[in-house]
């Protein structure tokens, strides 16, 4: 014979749910009677204590409730009463556009766990530009604490059209400043963010005028282009007219046209925004067999996914890579048979993901060369240069070094370097190119050169502490 077992059913909470909610339409076996608006309400208590901490917390302390056959309900309409009961007895609630915003606050005050949830899941889903501000703060106020987190994130992820309603407009200043300030707002540049600010500011001129200075401190506009300083910001009446505002345009201005202070100017106003629209691409190498590859992979860090875009037309390892204005250039490189001296663009500012096109070649055949750009050393135009050193073409390894102006579409030969060197790395502090390390062909280099765009020189700079080539070089801005 078989031991005796336990057997579970499925159905016996339904069922006792089921048989205790007729029971309360039918006033059977109620034990009290909740009073809101006038209107009764039958219930058991033990069904109400069951479910809610509130109920219990009336029903089994010394509370003057604790006895009485009737219990007035304060703070919600019988209509919203009539819902809750319901959940109460079956489980299920029916949230809609137009009871939430009742039913949310009186789930709170009873204590009903279950409704409060579905409330909230129900606003996370209505969230929109037009409306995710005033769900932030309704859910702040009844202590949601995860959507009022939700309602945040997509605030700062739809930022540029959230500033376009009339929520944002209706904010305080406090709130303003709470909102643009955050390092997690996400914005291709500082635009948006400046015109939010002067949007808000005109909506109530008389009011407002005084606040536009401590709020334009926290647009981080060293980041603007200078065009957009001068065409825009400049032109602005708000701004001619306060001279807070003009220092702080000042400020900008000075971070672009001195860029060998801005190692002293770092701060809140020159730190990219964390959610700016930026995403990591690779570009060719080599796979098995060392064969090149002309595969590009997309790396977005909001989404946490990897993605492919276009080929680039020809298969490279040994290539270097810049980005600058919004489009990437792959320079030079190996294809397996010979050095090459062809360079690609791609425009990633196109709504689609574009096209791979050529555009002018350099002067000399070069892989395993170093590159990067200029942009802001002090002189205008050389924000529109990429430079390229050193490398490999096939039988020697170079010191020369050429710039690319994006403008005209031509390379220029500049001062070579005192060393040829390949797999060299190459930054830019303060203005400056840095040649560092690498191989001559003989032996491997602590040799470090540095390059003066304005007076076209390269000077042997302090030596690394070892010899190194192929290394990883980039500048970190300390606090």
């Amino acid at each position: 014979m078989a031991p005796p077992k336990d057997i579970m059913t499925n159905s016996h909470a339904k069922s006792i749910l089921n048989a205790m909610n007729a029971l309360r339409k039918s006033n059977t076996l109620c034990d009290v009677t909740l009073r809101v608006e006038h209107k009764d309400f039958p219930a058991h208590r033990i069904v109400l204590a069951a479910c809610s901490d509130y109920f219990c917390a009336m029903f089994t302390s010394e509370l003057s409730e604790k006895d009485k056959p009737y219990v007035d309900i304060q703070g919600l309409t019988a209509s919203t009463m009539e819902i809750l009961l319901d959940f109460v007895y079956t489980e299920t609630v029916h949230v809609t556009v137009e009871n939430v915003q009742e039913l949310l606050p009186a789930a709170c005050l009873l204590q009903l766990k279950g409704v409060k949830q579905a409330c909230c899941e129900f606003l996370e889903s209505q969230l929109d530009p037009s409306n995710c501000l005033g769900i932030r703060d309704f859910a702040e106020t009844h202590n949601c604490v995860d959507l009022m987190q939700a309602a945040e994130v997509f605030s700062q992820k739809h930022f540029p059209e959230v500033v376009q309603h009339e929520e944002f407009i209706l904010l305080n200043q406090e709130e303003v400043e709470k909102l643009i300030k955050c390092d997690e707002i996400q914005v291709d540049s500082e635009e948006p963010v400046f015109e939010a600010v002067i949007n808000w500011v005109k909506h109530s001129k008389k009011e407002r005028e005084a606040s536009l200075p401590e709020l334009l401190q926290y647009v981080r506009m060293p980041l603007l282009t200078p065009r957009y300083i001068t065409d825009v910001i400049d032109t602005e009446p708000f701004i001619r007219c306060s001279l807070q505002c003009r220092d702080l345009v000042d400020e900008a201005k000075k971070f672009h046209l001195r860029p060998e202070l801005r190692s002293q100017m770092q701060g809140p106003r020159t730190r990219a925004r964390l959610g700016a629209n930026e995403v990591l691409l690779v570009i060719g190498g080599f796979g098995s067999q060392q064969s090149p590859i002309d595969v590009v992979e997309k790396y977005d860090p909001k989404t946490q996914e990897w993605s492919f875009l276009p080929s680039i037309t020809r298969k490279r390892r040994y290539v270097a890579t810049v980005s600058l204005h919004d489009r990437i250039y792959v320079i030079g490189g190996y294809d397996g048979r010979s050095r090459l001296s062809s360079v690609e663009c791609l425009d990633y500012t196109s709504d689609e993901d574009g096209i791979w096109y050529s555009v002018a070649p350099m002067n000399v055949r070069r892989g395993l060369a170093g590159a990067t750009t200029l942009g802001g050393a002090g002189v205008a135009l050389l924000n529109d240069h990429i430079y390229v050193v050193g490398g490999f073409d096939g039988t020697a390894h170079l010191s020369s070094v050429e710039a690319y102006n994006i403008r005209t579409d031509s390379w220029t030969t500049v001062t070579s370097m005192t060393t040829p060197r390949c797999y060299v790395g190459a930054t830019v502090l303060r203005g400056r190119l840095y040649a560092i390390a690498g191989y001559d062909g003989n032996s491997l280099l602590s040799s470090i050169e540095c390059y003066d765009p304005i007076i076209d020189n390269w000077e042997v700079v302090t030596s690394l502490g070892m010899q190194r080539c192929d290394a990883g070089v980039c500048v970190l801005r300390e606090k």
